[in-house]
């Protein structure tokens, strides 16, 4: 399967003018093995606008003094509102800014730290927050199905506490498009369009970069395909070797290997040169982002958590485990025995 991988990206490289003669809507093979419940994108909008006086009285209740809120009211002007309650929220609870300070490093220990405030807690307001920061974690080291599985709490249980909402929303379009479930992505990226029309430019011109990726991604046989395989690498790598992984994984080979037929006689008739395989003018796969403020986290992570955890001592990685075995709810201690060991299939 990895030659057939190296083929796809090698035929993902082409001119336009060749994938465009193999859009074949509606055809060609979708990823179908475990995808995750997705939470019922609502009809009407659920969120409601930020209440800054609601979000300063749950502030206050974690221990925001009068200094640290006078502090966020300028930094909600200057930052935005999200950022700023980032801010504040980072001040009044040191081992939540411990946690995201970890999460930014590229820590591997981030999503652990992240788990302990969230387990310790029982304000709505500070569970945004970790699971917004747990969620882009998971979302970093290529873990989207986990992201979505937190997304997924965030929107059942912590949303209109926090101004975030808008961020939440935007990736939790981006963790379906990464699993790939283009469908379900393209409809929350318009609705996080539509309700958020205020949120920070860098994010809103991302969403609409996705939406013209996608829907191109949608119509191409080959794109369908090379996301399938991405998704059904990811699920060996997590040791899901079961019969449906087993038989989308079967059904993207059989295709590819159609599809390198298909390619390898449309250069041999074509009047250019016949490796097709160069690089071609063609837009990246992965949106190049604008700079802007008013958002949370860095949208384009690029320390690997995988290389970190590989780079750690035997004993570091064993005490994390431990205190996962040890401390963690069984719910959450499923979650991180399974991120961790992802981790380190991942480096290998």
């Amino acid at each position: 399967m990895t030659i057939r991988l190296a083929f796809t990206a090698a035929l993902l490289s082409l001119s336009p003018c060749l994938l465009a003669q193999v859009k074949t809507p509606g055809e060609g093979v979708r990823p179908g093995a475990h995808m995750p419940p997705v939470h019922e994108r609502e009809v009407q909008n659920p969120f409601q606008a930020f209440d800054q006086a609601r979000f300063e009285k749950e502030a206050r209740a974690l221990g925001a003094n009068d200094e640290q809120l006078a502090a966020f009211r300028v930094d909600v002007d200057e930052l935005g509102a999200a950022r700023a309650a980032d801010n504040l929220l980072r001040k009044v609870v040191p081992a939540f800014d411990q946690a995201v300070l970890a999460a930014e490093d590229a820590d591997p220990k981030a999503a652990l730290d992240l788990t302990k405030v969230l387990v310790e807690t029982q304000s709505p307001l500070l569970q945004a927050h970790v699971r917004f920061h747990l969620a882009r974690v998971f979302l970093d080291s290529d873990d989207p199905e986990r992201s979505i599985e937190v997304l997924n709490e965030y929107l059942g249980k912590n949303i209109n506490h926090s101004p975030l909402d808008g961020d939440a929303a935007y990736f939790y379009a981006q963790s379906l498009a990464e699993i790939p479930m283009v469908d379900a992505a393209i409809p929350r990226f318009r609705a996080f369009l539509q309700w958020f029309p205020d949120a920070s430019e860098r994010l809103r011109s991302a969403a609409h970069q996705r939406i013209l990726e996608l829907e191109r991604q949608r119509e191409s046989r080959l794109h369908m395909l090379a996301d399938g395989m991405k998704k059904t690498s990811r699920d060996l790598r997590k040791q899901k070797t079961d019969d449906p992984v087993q038989m989308d994984q079967e059904k993207y080979l059989e295709e590819l290997d159609e599809l390198i037929e298909m390619f390898q006689e449309m250069e041999s008739q074509s009047s250019g040169p016949a490796s097709g395989l160069g690089p071609s003018n063609s837009p990246a796969a992965s949106s190049a982002l604008p700079g802007g403020e008013g958002t949370v986290g860095d949208l384009n992570h690029k320390k690997s958590l995988a290389d970190r955890w590989g780079d750690m001592r035997d004993a570091d990685r064993k005490k994390i485990m431990a205190d996962v075995q040890n401390t963690m709810p069984p719910q959450y201690q499923k979650m991180l025995e399974e991120y961790y060991k992802k981790l380190g299939k991942a480096d290998r």
